[in-house]
């Protein structure tokens, strides 16, 4: 996962994480990019629960970037960086990333796939998308 601001970019690992919903990274790569960050911790303009505690926070759009992908997986988003320095790695959540990409699991087999949510589908038997329809009228 590539992050950048303007001219200044960074790379950082980052987790798919289907239960968080918001794309969150850490403090070094929000210092990284030139982020101004709060000098208190009070002063955060929100916080986020993660990992069984509440953590300050701050919110900034960036670009995003997937790589090694060899399609164009780069987007602008809304973001929040955590103040405490403790967080090691990003988590990709619904806002800013789930939200715009159609991602599919095969644990099995170790692996997942990304393509653009309007385009997910295309691909599937007829008779799977009308199971899904019948089984879920709505959700597509």
């Amino acid at each position: 996962m590539t992050a950048a601001l303007g001219d200044l970019s960074i790379s950082t690992k980052a987790l798919i994480d289907t239960g968080s919903p918001r794309t969150i990274f850490p403090r070094g790569v929000g210092d990284l990019l030139g982020i101004e960050f709060p000098r208190y911790r009070n002063d955060a303009t929100k916080k986020i629960r993660l990992l069984g505690q509440d953590w300050p926070a701050i919110t900034a759009t960036v670009t995003l970037e997937l790589l090694p992908f060899d399609d164009d997986l780069t987007w602008e988003a809304e973001v929040d960086f955590i103040i405490d320095e403790q967080l090691s790695f990003a988590l990709l959540g619904y806002e800013g990333f789930l939200n715009r990409w159609a991602v599919t699991f095969n644990a099995a087999f170790g692996y997942f796939v990304i393509e653009p949510a309007d385009e997910y589908g295309e691909d599937l038997d007829p008779a799977v998308l009308e199971e899904l329809h019948r089984r879920y009228p709505g959700l597509m």
